[in-house]
């Protein structure tokens, strides 16, 4: 029993040793890295004056890109400013000028109905005439919102050919040669 209980002390010394030894050798470590980090993060590396001058004005060049690139983009911003108001002042344009056309249209498809119901009210042979001499898109327009009797009476009132191509225009296809 008194050989167990030396051994048992041994390895308890020879555990102490070891993990004695243990601490000493982080301590020293520590010790060591610690000055070398602290020197990397303060470096400064020495270099051939060529070198160090190459670099100084790379360095210099690539801050002069840099504020150029920065001078570029607020240039560039501006223009996207401008071209969005422009765009914007643009749109709304486009719809005051589609407003006044739809208002000229009205008015225009008003004008049509008075001119429709003078010729509904003329005699065929006096409307005949007239769109005879007229527009003949204008002269179709009015034509083709008339009754077809009112239609029929003023074609029979035009000379045959005229009123041949008058029925043609009316009926939308275009026409054929002969």
């Amino acid at each position: 029993m008194l050989k167990v209980f030396k051994l048992r002390n041994l390895i308890k010394v020879l555990l102490l040793i070891v993990i004695f030894k243990f601490i000493l050798a982080s301590f020293y470590f520590i010790s060591v890295t610690a000055p070398l980090s602290a020197k990397e993060s303060n470096a400064t590396f020495t270099c051939s004056p060529e070198v160090s001058d190459f670099l100084h004005l790379e360095k210099e060049r690539i801050l002069l890109k840099a504020k150029e690139l920065e001078s570029r983009e607020r240039e560039l911003k501006l223009y996207e400013k401008r071209l969005e108001e422009q765009m914007n002042a643009l749109m709304q344009l486009s719809q005051e000028v589609e407003e006044k056309l739809n208002r000229i249209s009205a008015i225009q498809d008003e004008r049509v109905k008075l001119l429709v119901k003078a010729y509904s009210e003329m005699t065929p042979s006096k409307a005949a005439q007239q769109l005879i001499n007229m527009d003949r898109e204008m002269a179709v327009k009015i034509l083709s919102q008339l009754k077809s009797n009112q239609v029929a009476s003023i074609l029979s009132a035009m000379p045959p050919e005229k009123a041949a191509a008058m029925a043609e225009a009316l009926s939308g296809y275009p026409p054929k040669e002969i």
